[in-house]
Formats: structure tokens, sequence, C-alpha cells
């Protein structure tokens, strides 16, 4: 053969149908691997931005520094988007669980937090005593202010070693600006203020005089080794160090304080999802593609035989196989790429038209659409990723049927006989449905065409599954929503709440679970005593503290505890401990209490084993926590040991659908029936955490959808190539008396086996992908509930595909000539 190109060409125009639905095949292929591509860069892009508005744009931040500390880390080359600012102090907002931290900004790091410092009056403060404060914050104060109007906080200010007592002042401030409300602080008690350059200098001694310096490191992959060299050379306690766990989350940077997360364990749960469905993706576009590939090659072997017979070597007819799905790939892998990537981002720019822009750190539409624009411009990796791969899963795919073509025998394949048919039993049994019956032996008979076809259509099923529990691992404010234990926080620090009292709420048609907390602390007298009996002495400083929450709570305060620990949690004999925080001061460092598990703790005369190790306190109102040694119990053990039963603050969590209003109405006048008692609403935090996810989520949706139509579009491109080749065999039946409407139910019965048989296997698959997808989600392996809905609607759909792809060309076929239907060549 003098040019395989000609000949290559010549096969193509010679067998039309096939070649085009190869192309079909290869252009879906490239439009899928190109959409998910594109999609998947613009989506985490606007993950990073999602997180980085919630929680502010930096991956670390180091409080309570002095400014020569500051200096260095605005000078570490390794360090980028240094900015600091300055506490100036906190003030109690009413009678409520809101505190307002008021700070001082320098230079631009009030630029890392896009949330904070949106204005919807008036002007950001530019001079001492100057202040900006937040919407939501003005209903608290003692009197209705405006632009221009002073107002007089009473703050308080401390440091966070304890070493020096808490500092009070009082300052009078103009307001020059209204903040546009923000709920995100909600969840720890907190709102934002702004005040003025010089303000903190004026109000402050200089013992209290501190910077907090947010920083991210320009090498990711050793964020924390560079955080523990910086904290070793400024001498920064560990405690003063605040990692962004929302935003290094996002990124995928690994730190110290991640806990028992896939990263420490060296298995990324999140990556295996990734990978998992990714290679999904290529199976089934690869599997399409070796179908018809695999059935072209069947069709044409004597073809093959021949050319074997007259000198060809097994090269040349591997090459001339190769060459031939290359042509189709240069044609296709274009098309595909640009209308994949005009699919995904013409649906994700127009899903933002709808979309709130503030929560991606936009300022309008046009920005978001900006956003957008430039991280598919930065994702051009993506171009060539999705061309390298389409080629390898197509090169991949013609590889078995090149070389079945190149390995054929020019005897057996002049021959015409193959395949030996050999009966391995003879049973006779009434047959039912005939053309169920003769579907199903054209199965069997087809066993390699069958299999392929199967497991194309099992693949798009499982992308389908899986694709929609992806979507979850989009969400970087769970873990900002994980922070409230219900809709609403009630506290009652003064004289604690009485169980009757509780027990109406609980008892509230309106209320569908509460969570419970009771907290006694004990500081020491200046003799070192405190009011209750221990078998350990406290160091100085160190206060002692009992918890008692709830059941539920108790009992997953931990991780990894054992039934034994849940049981004696449960019957009081056990508890979990918060050992103090260590610190150091000038270098010096103090020692402190340390509890391990299984060590025995009396109270009281009470004993005690410690089955677990707390990382975080109970704490009440949002409040610090009192450096010292806390004991977490159940309610009954808590009133056992404190001779107390009073709750300092409940979590109510409302049923479904019920109205804020009508319950807060209810809320208002049981705490005027218990005196000190105050509530704060979560339901504004809830509800924007939700819409920002909600949103990511319709974008998420419009490209499950069009990548759902592709596999449609693949599975019909595989019913219809197995049909088209079968049109002889279709003749032949026909000529040996078989009805249209017996050879339609013939080929209707083998669409449905293959949805039906195809729709088990992948709902199975996908759950499996589902599983590994809310461990990179949990960091959790775990069984989780079954995705009946996204699985029905898959099954339905390739079922419905296949019967559709079976029944419209069946029809053309069924009205052919029965001799020219025998003599077709393809």
């Amino acid at each position: 053969m003098k040019s395989y190109l000609s000949f290559a060409f010549k096969e193509l125009k010679t067998q039309k149908v096939m070649a085009v639905l190869i192309l079909i095949a290869v252009i879906l292929s490239s439009i899928m691997t190109t959409s998910i591509g594109q999609s998947l860069g613009i989506l985490q892009s606007m993950r990073i931005e999602q997180a980085s508005s919630l929680n502010g744009d930096r991956y670390a931040t180091f409080h309570q520094i002095k400014e020569e500390e500051r200096l260095q880390l605005e000078k570490d080359n390794r360090l980028y988007d240094v900015g600091s600012f300055i506490n100036v102090g906190i003030t109690q907002l009413g009678n409520s669980s809101l505190n307002l931290f008021t700070r001082e900004y320098l230079g631009n790091a009030l630029d890392a937090y896009p949330a904070i410092e949106k204005i919807k009056k008036g002007a950001l403060p530019a001079s001492p005593f100057e202040i900006a404060l937040p919407e939501n914050a003005l209903p608290y104060l003692d009197k209705e202010i405006r632009i221009g109007d002073t107002i007089t906080l009473q703050a308080r200010i401390s440091r966070m070693d304890g070493t020096l007592p808490e500092y009070s002042y009082s300052a009078t401030y103009t307001l020059c600006g209204i903040l546009k409300s923000n709920y995100m602080g909600y969840s720890t008690g907190t709102v934002d203020a702004i005040v003025g350059l010089g303000t903190a200098a004026s109000v402050l001694p200089d013992d209290y005089f501190l910077y907090s310096t947010d920083f991210k490191t320009k090498d990711t992959l050793h964020f924390q080794s560079i955080v523990d060299e910086l904290t070793d050379t400024l001498g920064v306690d560990a405690s003063n160090i605040q990692y962004n766990w929302i935003l290094l989350d996002a990124l995928g940077i690994s730190y110290r304080e991640a806990g028992k997360s896939d990263t420490d364990t060296g298995f990324s749960f999140m990556m295996l999802a990734s990978i998992m469905v990714g290679v999904l993706v290529l199976l089934a576009a690869g599997l399409v593609i070796y179908n018809i590939l695999k059935i072209s090659v069947a069709k044409r072997i004597k073809e093959y035989g021949i050319l074997r017979a007259i000198g060809s070597e097994r090269r040349q007819i591997y090459n001339l196989v190769s060459l031939q799905l290359l042509i189709l790939c240069g044609i296709g892998v274009p098309i595909g790429l640009l209308i994949g990537a005009l699919s995904a981002k013409g649906i994700l720019i127009a899903a933002t038209g709808i979309l709130n822009p503030d929560l991606f750190m936009a300022d309008s539409t046009t920005a978001l659409n900006q956003t957008i624009n430039a991280a598919s411009s930065n994702n051009l990796f993506f171009y060539f990723i999705s061309i390298a791969i389409t080629l390898l899963s197509a090169m991949s795919a013609a590889f078995p049927a090149a070389r079945y073509a190149s390995h054929v025998s020019p005897t057996v394949a002049l021959s015409g006989q193959s395949i030996k048919i050999k009966r391995r039993s003879r049973k006779v049994k009434a047959i039912g449905n005939f053309e169920a019956y003769y579907a199903r032996l054209n199965l069997k008979r087809g066993q390699g065409r069958t299999v392929i076809t199967i497991l194309s259509l099992i693949m798009s099923i499982t992308v389908f599954v899986s694709l929609q529990s992806f979507t979850m691992l989009l969400d970087t404010s769970k873990s900002v929503q994980d922070m409230t234990l219900g809709d609403y926080a009630i506290t009652n620090e003064s004289m604690g709440v009485s169980p009757e009292s509780i027990a109406k709420i609980r008892d509230n048609e309106l209320v569908e679970n509460l969570a419970t907390t009771k907290l006694s602390v004990y500081t020491q007298n200046e003799d070192g005593s405190i009011p209750v009996t221990l078998n350990f002495e406290l160091r100085p400083a160190e206060s002692f503290q009992i918890a008692g929450i709830d059941d539920t709570r108790l009992t997953s305060y931990v991780n990894d505890l054992s039934k034994q620990d849940k049981a004696d949690l449960l019957w009081g004999n056990a508890c979990i401990v918060k050992n103090p925080v260590s610190f150091s001061y000038e270098g010096e460092n103090f020692e402190n209490t340390s509890f391990e598990y299984n060590d025995t703790i009396v109270v009281n005369g009470h004993k005690l084993r410690v089955a677990g190790i707390a990382n975080e306190a109970v704490t009440i109102n949002n409040e610090g926590f009192i450096n010292g040694v806390q004991i977490i119990v159940n309610d009954k053990a808590y009133d056992v040991l404190t001779a107390k039963n009073r709750y300092s603050e409940v979590y109510p969590i409302l049923k479904s659908n019920v109205k804020n209003e009508q319950f807060e109405t209810w809320l208002n006048n049981w705490c005027k029936e218990n005196t000190g008692s105050h509530w704060i609403s979560y339901q504004q935090t809830t509800k924007q955490l939700e819409e920002s996810f909600r949103q990511i989520s319709m974008l998420c949706w419009g490209l499950i959808f069009f990548i759902g139509l592709i596999g449609i579009l693949n599975i019909v491109n595989t019913v219809y190539s197995n049909l088209h080749t079968r049109i002889a065999e279709i003749g032949t039946q026909r000529a040996m008396g078989m009805s249209t409407n017996s050879l339609y139910k013939t080929f209707l019965w083998e669409g449905a086996y293959y949805g039906i048989i195809a729709s088990i296997i992948g709902g199975i698959l996908g759950y499996i992908c589902t599983v590994f997808i809310n461990a990179a989600a949990t960091n959790n392996l775990q069984f989780v509930s079954i995705p009946y809905l996204s699985m029905m609607e898959a099954s339905l759909i390739s079922i419905a595909a296949c019967l559709l792809a079976t029944a419209i060309p069946l029809h053309s076929i069924a009205n052919m000539n029965i001799v020219e239907s025998i003599e077709t060549v393809e």
C-alpha cells in the first residue's frame, strides 16, 4: 500500500455512516472532557472566591504581635498580601449574645475582608475616632443614630496569654458610615466595626497596643513549615496563630490544625473522588468509540482478510485502522473543544445573571462575568489536557479493534466462518414471550457487542449519579454552618434557666429538637482554693469548669469514642476533658495541668474516667475559653457534681416550613418570664450561607444536565450503531417471515434489556462513587443514604434513550426493501 492516508480516506468514504458515528463519538467525548475540565476550573475559582469572602482572603493570622514582628512579616519575601490591623476593643451589644469587634486596619489590610468593607451609606473612616458600624448592629444601640452623630462605646480588651488583667475604657466616636449587614460572624457572636487610623494609639495602653497580621505564603506546598519557621523566629505562641481553615481547605493546603482529616493520613478522599469521576467520564467516552470501531472492524473483517492475502503485513493493517481514527479525531476534537468551551462558559454566564455577585466578592454581575472569563483564560491547561485525554482514550479504544483486524487469518476471514457455535445444553421449555426470548438470544449471541454496549451505558449512568453527589464538595460554607448548634441560641449567664422553663421550649409545637448546655466556672481565690474538691491541684491562674451537654452532642464531641466510652459517658461514669491552653511569655514557658485518655478525675467525691480529650471547650454566649481544666459530662452528671440543675444556654431547631416570626414572638414572651434571658437568631446566617452555595449549586446543575445530555447522545449513538450494523440481519429475519410488529418488539426488548441491566449496575457503581465523594466531604469513609432519586432519574432516562434510539432508526430500516437490506454493505 503506497499511501495509507489516501487508502484510509477511501475507507472512510466507503463506510460513511460508521465514519459519521465514530466522528460523533469523538466530538461528544471532546465536548464532555472540555466542558468538565473548563467547568471544574471555573467552579473551583468561584469556590475559592466564596471561601475568601466567608472568612477573609488570607491563609493565616499572627495575633497580638509587636510592631517589630509585624515589620519582619511584611519584609519576608516568602509571604505576600501581608496586611495588619489592631483590635481596638470589644463591646457587648445590649442584652444580646453579640459582641462588636472594633478594629483599625492599616494600609490595604481591609481588602482581605470584602464582606466587611461594603458601605451602604456614608464613607469608610479616615481619621481618628471616626467609625463605620454594620447596619445589623444599629438596633442594639441605645439610641437611633445617623451619619454624623456621635456614639459612646464601653469597650474592653485583653491579652490572649492571660498575663495581664482585662482593660476597660470608654470612647466617643463620630459615625461616618453604615456598613452593609453581614451575618457571617453570628456563628461566633461577632459583628465588625471599622475605626479610623490613629484611634488605637489614642485609647490603648502600650501593653495592649498589639497587631494582628494576615498573610499568604507563595509556596503553598510548604505552608506549614514556613509558618513554623516564622513562629520560631518571631517567638509567636502557637495559641496566637489563627489558620483560615475555610480557604486552606478549599485550596487543599495542608496545615497542622486540620485535625484528623484525610490529608493527615496521607490519603486524600477528595483526590480519589475527583479521579474516580474523571476516570468514569473517560471510560464512558472511550467505550463508545471502542464499541463503534469494533463493530466497524468486525463488519469489514473479510476485506482485511483480503488485504492480508495479497501481502499486507499486520503492522500495515494496524496502521490503517489507527489512521482512520486519527483522521476523525483531527476533525472531531477541535469541534468538540470549541463546543465544550462555549457551552460551559455559556451556562455559567447565563446562570450568573440571576446570582448575587456580593457572595463572590464582586460588585456587579459584570464583574462576576469578568471573574469567570479570567478563570476560563487561566485554564488553557484544560484544553491541552482535554486534547491529550480524548486522543489517548480514542487510541486506547482503537487498539483492541486494530489489533483484532491486524491479527485476522486470511483463510478464516475469506471463509466467512469466524465463530464456532456450541450448544452446551438443550432444554425444552415453553416460551412465554417470543420477542423477549429472541432478544435475550441476540444478547447472548453477540456477547462481546452486548458487554461493550452495556458498559457504555453503565459509565454514562454512573457519571450522572456521581456528578450530582460531587456538587457537595464545592460547598465551602458547610464548615461555617456546622459551628451553630441550632436555629437560635437562648442564653442566661446570670442565674440560668430552670428545667421547667426549658421543658416549655422543648414542648413547643414549632420546635423540632433542642440542644442544651450547662456550665459552671470556678476560678481560684487569692489562696489558690476553689469551692470544689478535686484529686489534683490546679496550676496558678487556671480555672476549673464543669460543662453539662445533651447526650447527642456528648457522644459525638470527640472522634473515635468506643462503645464503652459512650456508655460510660451516658451513665455518668466518665467525662471528656479540655486541657488548658499552654502559653509562654517573653520566652518563658508556663507549666499547665494536663490529662490523658483513661486518667481518673475525682470531683466532689465522684470518680470519673477520662474517655476523651477535646480540642474545643464548651462556652456560652460565644465568650472565649477561660483558661483551665474543663470536664464535659451529661446533664444528669452535671447536676450531681455541681448540685445545680439550671441551664446556661439552649439551641432550638425549628421544624421545616415554620414561620420564624411566630416563634420569635413566643420567644420574646418566654424571655420576659425568665429574667436575664436573651436570644440570637442564626436564621440570617444560615440563609446567607445557603444562598452562597445554592448559587454555585445552580451552576453545577446546569453543567450536570449538559453533561447528562452528552451522555444521552452517547447512549443513542451506541444503540444506533449496533442497530445499523445489523441491517442485513434484519433483512434476513424479514425474508424468513418475521412481521414488522414482531421485529419492533424484539429490538425494543433488546433496548430495554440494555437499559435495565446498565441501570442496575450503573446505580451500584454510582452509589460506590457517592460513598467516596461523601468521604471527601466529611473526611470519614462510611455508608451513606442511597441517592434513589438521582439513580431513578438516570435509569429512566437511560432506558428511554435506549428505546428511542432503537425505535426511530428501526422504523426506517423496517421499511427498507428486503433484498436491499440483505445486500447492504454497511
